[in-house]
């Protein structure tokens, strides 16, 4: 249980936009006390889990087990500017759930800027929202509109492409293997920049 209240202080902490340093500043318990149980399974006393709450302006409950629900203000964004394109994350966490849930958004131009297919454990859909979205699946194109729905295992090799001059934007649910080789490692780089 330790473990999910770390992630859910952190995860408060950046959507609020504040560091660790704010944090120790606010309740008077260290960095390093913060960051250890931030990061990993470290009890948490409650005297300490009360300030925290009152730095965050949540109740206690909050840090406890239930349903994850990530409100439309409350979504962590990320930009990959090489790739040109965002991604809003839909669920809490990026290392310990088994799925992942993003909107991805393609500026127009990302046809130019896109980086070579990539492949992760695990299964995938993409459905689209906005625009005309160009699927690379295994060296075949395919081109996908809005209401489409493509469902494919992710051990194949598969890049994303807005080959148009308009924003590109799709649902992108997968398994949540710990470590991708592309969105996922530059999504999480971008929260732990901000985190510090």
């Amino acid at each position: 249980m330790s473990t999910i209240i770390g992630r859910k202080i952190r995860q408060l902490r950046l959507v609020q936009k504040k560091k660790l340093k704010d944090l120790s500043e606010s309740t008077g318990l260290s960095i390093s006390y913060l960051s250890k149980l931030e990061r990993e399974n470290f009890t948490v006393s409650s005297n300490a889990l009360k300030k925290i709450a009152g730095a965050l302006d949540v109740s206690v409950e909050y840090f406890y087990e239930g349903p994850s629900i990530v409100r439309s203000y409350d979504r962590v964004i990320g930009y990959v500017e090489e790739e040109m394109l965002s991604v809003e994350n839909l669920t809490t966490t990026m290392g310990d759930n088994v799925m992942a849930a993003v909107i991805v958004n393609l500026l127009p131009g990302n046809a130019k800027k896109a980086k070579s297919p990539h492949s992760h454990i695990g299964e995938e859909i993409a459905y689209v929202l906005e625009g005309t979205l160009t699927v690379l699946l295994n060296d075949i194109e395919y081109e996908l509109y809005p209401g489409d729905c493509l469902y494919f295992p992710s051990e194949h090799s598969h890049l994303w492409i807005n080959k148009t001059n308009k924003m590109v934007r799709f649902l992108n649910v997968c398994n949540a293997p710990k470590k991708w080789d592309s969105y996922r490692q530059n999504l999480a780089v971008l929260l732990e920049d901000n985190a510090e």
